[in-house]
């Protein structure tokens, strides 16, 4: 295989009796520029596609955690370049709070209760689930929640955030 200009290996993918060198230029061509981007490529191309990064949206605190969960799991980079991974997925990347949506994973019962229109037993329950189980993630995730009318949840699926 050639590599052209522009194009760098980050790794090679044994096929038959065949190596292949697996480049930067196709994988990164779909991240913006910017401090901690070849090292995303790098550690991160392996395994996760990164045309798919830009669908992320998370906070800064959560991308540390991710990152470092993907460390943690075999991700080829230090301490520091993981930091730095981190610090450009939040710098590009960032999740938003849309202030007209009820984020079910901070809202106190009583604002579920209210923005959402749930009884105050039904808020109670998110609230007690979510202390139990960690962060909601998906509204799926509120369908198993005993006590909580489902319809409810659906029909106020659009004043939902995560």
């Amino acid at each position: 295989m050639e590599i052209t200009s522009g194009e760098r290996p980050v790794g090679k993918v044994r096929i038959g009796g065949i190596v292949l060198l697996v480049t930067s230029w196709a994988a990164g061509t779909e991240l913006p520029a910017g401090p901690g981007r070849e090292l995303l490529i790098r550690a991160c191309t392996g395994c996760h596609k990164a045309e798919e990064f830009a669908a992320y949206r998370h906070t800064r605190d959560e991308y540390r955690s991710i990152v470092k969960r993907m460390g943690d799991r075999g991700a080829q980079a230090s301490a520091k370049e993981l930091d730095q991974i981190a610090d450009f997925l939040a710098n590009n990347f960032l999740k938003v709070e849309d202030p007209s949506k009820v984020n079910v994973n901070r809202a106190t019962a009583k604002e579920l209760e209210t923005r959402l229109e749930l009884t105050a037993k039904e808020a109670e329950a998110i609230v007690s689930y979510r202390e139990q189980h960690g962060d909601f993630r998906a509204l799926g995730d509120l369908y198993v929640i005993y006590g909580v009318d489902g319809r409810k949840i659906q029909a106020a699926k659009d004043k939902i955030s995560f």
